[in-house]
């Protein structure tokens, strides 16, 4: 993750790491699907779609320049690092992030045609009433982190070991 937000590696690169090193050949956007997303650690899944959001999987590239990430996207990052050089338990509940859209059946293209859209929108909006449930589960400001207490507990002691002392 470091790397791939920097720029020293490509986002193929990264899928190339992430399917040997990570997902057991599952490509980031499909992990979820695999049975060892079942078993693995739960924090693989979330961090494997924050991941996947911030390339274009569509060519090879770095993020540098105009595919640079923002300020907000490299504190994401940065956290989910630090997360993952603690012991901590992934607390969060699963979330579905996937667009309504791509869990509907043949019916239910049917009726989103017919009703122009309606049943669409009516699934997105319950979608966006439990992601905002899911954000009140925990203190979502330092999402991987549960707790802020634990994000700042995990800082002061990064700070303490890794602060030069005469």
């Amino acid at each position: 993750m470091r790397q791939l937000s920097v720029g020293t590696i490509s986002n193929d690169g990264f899928e190339s790491d992430i399917l040997d090193d990570v997902s057991h050949g599952w490509l980031p956007e499909h992990y979820y699907r695999s049975t060892y997303a079942k078993t693995d650690d739960p924090v693989i899944v979330p961090i494997l779609e924050v991941c996947w959001g911030l390339y274009d999987d569509t060519r090879n590239h770095k993020l540098k320049g105009p595919d640079q990430l923002s300020a907000e996207s490299l504190k994401v990052i940065a956290r989910c690092i630090l997360f993952l050089h603690t012991e901590l338990e992934y607390e969060w509940p699963a979330f579905d992030t996937e667009s309504p859209i791509f869990s509907f059946s043949l019916v239910d293209f049917l009726v989103c045609l017919l009703t122009l859209g309606q049943n669409f929108r009516k699934e997105r909006k319950a979608q966006l009433i439990a992601y905002e449930a899911f954000k009140e589960t925990g203190d979502f400001d330092y999402w991987l982190f549960f707790r802020k207490s634990d994000y700042d507990n995990r800082l002061t002691y990064i700070s303490y070991h890794f602060t030069v002392r005469e």
